[in-house]
């Protein structure tokens, strides 16, 4: 009475068959993928590892160079609009809020505030002041020379302490 074979209720088609098939493998776990970083290019010319190189190098008291991998600094790198600047060119303006972190990759500025001068080098960063204040900034920066900045404003700079927090945390520390 027991001994009768039990056959399944439910029967796929050989159409369903043959998709699981091809499928083959199951997806990875998304919390296990790195979206982000896997899609930044490792291009040979990034403007952020040729800043911390030049922060590496430059003897200026104002040099930021944040203990980042080359991977993290092409993520840093994607988040930053990258501007060349001519000769003369205003950065910041006195009364102004200006809310974006700049930092200087190539060529050299000059900052004026009502006590000092001061020149930016290569490896410098600057704005950090008014990137996090509504208050309008008393800086003077103007380009000396043709440079080249990476520029890192307010939204993006949220967007990327959303999606990479070390990355944002070393950089701002």
């Amino acid at each position: 009475m027991f001994h009768t074979p039990t056959d399944t209720r439910l029967q796929f088609s050989p159409s369903i068959d043959r998709m699981m098939a091809f499928v083959g493998k199951p997806l990875p776990f998304p919390a296990g993928m790195d979206l982000c970083r896997d899609q930044v290019p490792a291009t040979a010319d990034c403007h952020g590892l040729r800043f911390a190189a030049a922060a590496r190098k430059s003897p200026s008291r104002r040099a930021s160079c944040p203990a980042l991998t080359a991977a993290d600094w092409r993520v840093f790198s994607s988040f930053c609009v990258a501007r060349r600047l001519p000769a003369g060119y205003r950065v910041t303006i006195p009364g102004h809020v200006d809310r974006t972190l700049r930092f200087v990759v190539e060529g050299s500025l000059w900052q004026a505030s009502a006590d000092a001068r001061t020149a930016l080098l290569p490896g410098a960063m600057l704005g950090e002041d008014g990137l996090f204040s509504d208050l309008a900034g008393d800086l003077d920066v103007r380009t000396v020379e043709e440079s080249l900045v990476l520029e890192l404003s307010l939204p993006r700079q949220k967007e990327l302490t959303a999606a990479f927090p070390a990355i944002a945390f070393e950089l701002l520390r």
